[in-house]
């Protein structure tokens, strides 16, 4: 399943990427694969992971185009589904942190949309958390 998620997401990247991203150091733009850690309530587990387009739409403000794949066990049954959410997003660097706020593009019943507060950690790994309906330790990777 997660060779499945790995590939979806970067079909995905490879769909929405331009040549021209941008990738200094002080620019977060391009295209990022993230995952949290597992989150959940005592009858489901759920584990994120997506990718991400980041573009400069200005100074520390970014447009972002973001899909979220939830993939949720039901843990008496070990049942599995698979929830994909495509989001619009704005990024906004503030005080050091990375802040994504998104709205749905496609509207999936249930689904809200996902926010993310984001340090840089390394040139190419942002960390933070998940912060929304649910809330979950993520890791932004660099891919591009």
């Amino acid at each position: 399943m997660r060779a499945i998620l790995a590939a979806a997401a970067f079909g995905l990247m490879s769909a929405m990427a331009t040549p021209t991203l941008a990738q200094s150091n002080d620019d977060y733009s391009g295209a990022w694969a993230f995952q949290t850690t597992p989150y959940g309530d005592e009858q489901f587990g759920v584990v994120m992971s997506g990718a991400a387009i980041v573009q400069s739409s200005g100074r520390d403000r970014y447009d972002i185009q973001l899909i979220a794949n939830e993939l949720i066990i039901e843990r008496q049954t070990a049942r599995s589904s698979l929830v994909s959410a495509r989001q619009n997003c704005t990024g906004v660097v503030e005080d050091g942190q990375f802040n994504i706020d998104c709205e749905m593009a496609e509207a999936v019943e249930g689904y809200q949309p996902d926010n993310f507060v984001l340090q840089r950690s390394s040139p190419t790994q942002l960390q933070g958390v998940l912060a929304s309906a649910a809330s979950a330790q993520v890791t932004f990777n660099r891919v591009r």
